[in-house]
């Protein structure tokens, strides 16, 4: 999911920043640190959403290959994914989203020009104003999104997608941010409602994985020999140890999400005051959410 180009723009951004040393204005510096911690927010989950889908399917597949030659062997096409390649697609859509926003804020906040960070933000702008469209039209989009949640999202959706193709001039940017608040808070809701109910979901697939291997240890009997008996077992806190792991893993996805939304609102506060010590304060909790977040994705087991 992570794009290797995304970071371009902000990359080039962040030199021209640091070219402008101590011309910066405080709300050029405000964006600026905002957009560097969104960036690293968005990479991360997109990281995270990936693990979980991982370890999900490794703990499948593991019960896969115990039941292969067994009486109760589990169907390979009744395998499914936490979250399927369509559903990834939508999810890593509406995060890009939030990081071109936070990049083009800054942007403009500074003065700094970016064809590539441009386009960028038109395709990004468009692909939201669709994804808007198509909730409203309860078109499915990837993501589950309750009757009482499509029209919120839709709204907020469609106003992150309009503002990023349209792109406003740098005097307006305390406006901006004041404005966009209540849609990106949405936004970041509608993830955080997304990831719960990913986490009940995966928590409930690993209770019946550790179901069928308890029932099919019992049910083997003497055709187990003690060692292969053994094995079996063995296999049970290996089913839970990743069952907590995915969930830890959600748990700080939603926690960094929920910072980043905090973190936003905390900017439209300060967008027109020189002194922004909340915002600092909520600054600080991003980068360190994302950060655990990236320490604990990059402890997993690759395979």
């Amino acid at each position: 999911m992570r794009n290797p180009v995304s970071g371009a723009p902000l990359i080039s951004s962040i030199f021209a920043l640091l070219l402008a040393g101590c011309s910066l204005s405080p709300l050029a510096r405000h964006t600026a640190d905002f957009s560097s911690a969104t960036t690293l927010v968005v990479d991360n989950s997109e990281d995270a959403f990936r693990a979980a889908v991982r370890l999900n399917d490794q703990a499948q597949a593991s019960m896969l290959v115990a039941r292969y030659d067994s009486a109760q062997p589990l169907d390979p096409h009744q395998l499914k994914h936490l979250i399927d390649p369509e559903g990834l697609k939508a999810r890593a859509q509406v995060l890009d989203g939030l990081r071109t926003y936070a990049q083009t804020v800054a942007d403009l906040a500074s003065g700094v020009s970016s064809t590539q960070l441009d386009d960028a933000a038109t395709s990004a702008g468009t692909g939201l104003i669709k994804m808007g469209a198509a909730i409203s039209a309860s078109t499915p989009v990837g993501i589950d999104i309750s009757p009482q949640q499509a029209n919120a999202a839709s709204t907020a959706l469609k106003a992150l997608g309009e503002f990023l193709t349209a792109r406003k001039v740098k005097s307006s940017v305390p406006k901006i941010v004041q404005e966009m608040d209540p849609s990106v808070a949405t936004i970041c809701n509608l993830l955080i409602s997304d990831i719960d109910t990913l986490r009940d979901q995966s928590g409930r697939d690993y209770e019946q994985l550790l179901a069928q291997q308890d029932s099919f240890i019992r049910r083997s009997g003497a055709a187990l020999s003690p060692l292969e008996r053994r094995a079996e077992i063995q296999k049970l806190p290996q089913i839970l140890a990743s069952k907590q792991a995915t969930d830890d893993m959600l748990a700080d996805l939603a926690g960094s999400v929920k910072q980043l939304a905090l973190a936003h609102h905390a900017l439209a506060a300060a967008a027109t005051a020189k002194d922004a010590p909340s915002l600092s304060a909520r600054l600080a909790d991003l980068h360190a959410a994302a950060s655990r977040l990236s320490r604990y994705y990059y402890s997993l087991p690759t395979k």
